[in-house]
Parts: structure tokens; sequence; C-alpha cells
């Protein structure tokens, strides 16, 4: 018996491959998509680049035009006191020799409150580019992006723990400022991590309304943000002696400044690149 051919027709499969134009077609638009979101990302970071540029310098200039208002050089310890008082072995007792000293007004304090009323001084390190107003608010996150002025810019401004009193009464004050790229700020106090940087700024200078402070630096390291080195609220006893001595325990180099409870202290900090580390310097007031 002859088997029935099938009635249906046999069909040739259907090639689902592409031919060389359109292989070539793709290509082209991928190329063109990728090329297109590389010149969008060279825009992008181009932009970023002026916006930053751009911050920097007004940042520099605000800060430039406001050194008006430091009317004279900080007066040099050995001047002020006794030299021995600022020797590396200064103990308690040859401290009290700053006790007397004359407190010198060396900021046009006034005209820096009708700019902003919520600057309490300045701070300065001699030969440095440290040389800025200081504000104290209520929001320690306010003064991270506006400078002194109360302009939106990444530099943002020298500015005082909020939870501190403004006027340096507590035994330990916390004074923030960015690493700036550029320098500025507190970009250079990472230089402290060399002891021969350290040997030749060892003072910080803080100006307040009543007139002109000085601080002389005994510690320098690295700290997470969960240190003791920020911790404050102390009474001059037990306590604080051990905080001291941890601050002192904790530097990178022995500074031969010791400290006690009946010093106030202050910790200047900004932030590395090394994720939640900052960088601190602790230093106690002479006068």
């Amino acid at each position: 018996m002859n088997k029935k051919k099938s009635s249906k027709k046999s069909r040739k499969p259907i090639s689902l491959s592409l031919d060389r134009r359109q292989k070539r077609r793709l290509i082209a638009l991928g190329e063109g998509v990728a090329l297109g979101r590389c010149i969008c990302l060279v825009i992008f970071c181009a932009w970023k680049l002026v916006t930053i540029i751009s911050e920097y310098g007004s940042g520099s200039k605000e800060y430039n035009r406001l050194e008006q208002y430091v009317l004279s050089k900080a007066e040099d310890p050995d001047e002020a006191g006794s030299s021995d008082a600022a020797d590396t072995d200064a103990d308690t007792e040859t401290d009290s020799s700053y006790e007397d000293t004359e407190v010198m007004q060396r900021i046009d304090f006034a005209s820096l409150q009708e700019i902003n009323n919520e600057a309490v001084g300045w701070i300065e390190i001699p030969d440095t580019k440290i040389s800025y107003p200081l504000v104290h608010t209520t929001d320690n996150s306010w003064y991270l992006t506006h400078t002194f002025s109360g302009d939106e810019n990444t530099s943002g401004s020298i500015f005082i723990e909020t939870a501190n009193s403004a006027d340096f009464t507590d035994l330990h004050t916390i004074i923030y400022g960015h690493n700036m790229k550029n320098g500025s700020m507190f970009g250079t106090l990472k230089k402290y991590k060399k002891q021969s940087y350290y040997e030749s700024h060892p003072y910080i200078y803080i100006d307040l309304e009543d007139g002109t402070h000085c601080y002389q630096i005994f510690s320098c390291h690295e700290a997470e943000t969960t240190d003791i080195s920020y911790t404050i609220g102390y009474a001059q006893d037990d306590i604080y002696q051990a905080f001291l001595d941890e601050l002192v325990a904790a530097s990178l180099y022995d500074t031969g400044v010791s400290v006690s409870t009946s010093d106030s202290v202050i910790t200047l900090s900004t932030c590395t690149s090394n994720g939640t580390a900052r960088f601190v310097v602790h230093a106690k007031k002479l006068y």
C-alpha cells in the first residue's frame, strides 16, 4: 500500500541571522550610544571641576578680604611671658608665668560681627594658611557648606562644636574645619603628622572679644569620630586627667609638653581620606 504524500508543503527554516549590513548598523548604533555617554560624562566632569574651582576661588577671595580685620601679628609667647614657659619641658608651675600676660586686642571684632552675628573670634597658626574667623551656631551642619558671609560653598567655615560654650570657657573645646584639597581651611592641618612641622609651628592663637589667647600644641594624631577626642563637658578631676593622658598617649610623637587638670585645651579636627578617620591636633592654653 502506497503511503500518501503529506498535503503540507515542506517549509524552509526561517533564518534569524542578521546580514552584514544590519550587523554594522547595530555596531555603529552601540558605538554611538557609548560615545554619547562618554561625552556626557566628560561634560559633567568638566562642569563639576569648573564648579569646584569656582567655589574654591570665591571662598578664598572672601576669606582673603576678611584678613583686613586682623590688625596686628600674633605675639610670640616668648615675648608675652617667660621664655622658659614655652620650653617643651614646660610644667604647671612654669605656665603660671603667663598669668600676668597683658591680653592683646588685635582683631576688629565689631566689624566681624557686623558681617555675621555668629562670629566669636579668629583662629590663626602663624606662617601657615590657617587664619580664619571663628563661628558658633546651634547646628554643626550649617557651616559645613556655608562661608562666614553665609554663601553656600563647599569650603564652609571654621566653627566651634555647637555643644561647647562660644567663649572657650569649657575645659575642652572642639573646632572643626574642612580638609580642602587646595590647602585652605584646615587643609594643612595634616602636615602635623611630621614632628618637624610641629616644631616649626607649635602655637595656635585664638582671638576672642576679650583679646588674644595662645595655645601650645601637645598631641597630634588620627582619630575615629567615636574617639575620646570628641568628648566634652569635663570638670577638673581625675576623669579629666585620664582624658588628657589618653590624648598625650595617642600622639604620633612626643612633644614633651605636659598637661594637667589646671589646663584648658582645644582640639582642631578635620577629615582625612581614610574613611571615618579624622586628623586632630590638641593644644593647651598658655594665656
